[in-house]
């Protein structure tokens, strides 16, 4: 039966179902030691790049490539991100307690700062894994990608909080989400999110 010919649609298509599972399994497993987390996303990033790109890479080999080629300046980055990501949160915290006007600029700053933070964050690691860049460059090009490409930003975004938005919607959709996230939700995301960032990185090579 064709169905089951080595280079038929649906072959290639469990093929990319099985690259997209092992590739969020590999993710998954080098974030657990936490401060690895900026390095495992720029790998991941760099791997589903290469998929959407038709490279056929070899997934564990490509991945653990990139994680080390990149973890120098992807650790840099994850560090400088979640203190920054800290801060804010005691600063909203802090807000609660003033009153009046005051409550309100501050708050109107600190939406304006976080808007600022997740363009940054959105752009970043899937730049290191493209790229190579000093640790100042890469936020700062994330930054500018962020603005130079408003209607893909708004896409990225839109899929990014969306699906963390669904997952903590209720306790049982925080299972199911949580569930899915670690069979293979990371590697999917990243694999979508690729087909718009490919488009955008490859007016700059």
């Amino acid at each position: 039966m064709r169905f089951f010919v080595i280079d038929s649609p649906f072959m290639r298509f469990l093929a990319r179902i099985g690259d997209l599972l092992l590739l969020n399994l590999i993710f998954v497993i080098s974030c657990i030691p936490v401060i690895t987390a900026g390095s495992a996303i720029s790998a991941l990033y760099a791997v589903a790049m290469k998929l959407v790109r038709g490279d056929e890479p070899s997934v564990i080999k490509d991945y653990v490539k990139a994680f080390v080629m990149n973890f120098k300046e992807a650790t840099a980055v994850f560090i400088i991100l979640a203190a920054a990501g800290g801060l804010l949160f005691v600063d909203f915290r802090f807000i609660g307690l003033i009153g009046g006007g005051m409550y309100q600029a501050l708050k109107l700053l600190l939406g304006v700062i976080l808007g600022i933070w997740l363009l940054i964050l959105q752009y970043v690691f899937p730049y290191i894994g493209r790229f190579r860049s000093s640790v100042l460059q890469s936020l700062k090009n994330a930054l500018f990608l962020s603005a130079a490409h408003i209607p893909s930003t708004v896409m990225l975004l839109g899929m990014s909080i969306g699906l963390f938005v669904i997952t903590l919607y209720t306790s049982r959709t925080f299972v199911v989400g949580t569930i899915l996230w670690t069979l293979f939700g990371f590697a999917f995301l990243a694999y979508v999110q690729s087909f718009l960032l490919c488009r955008i990185f490859s007016k700059y090579e």
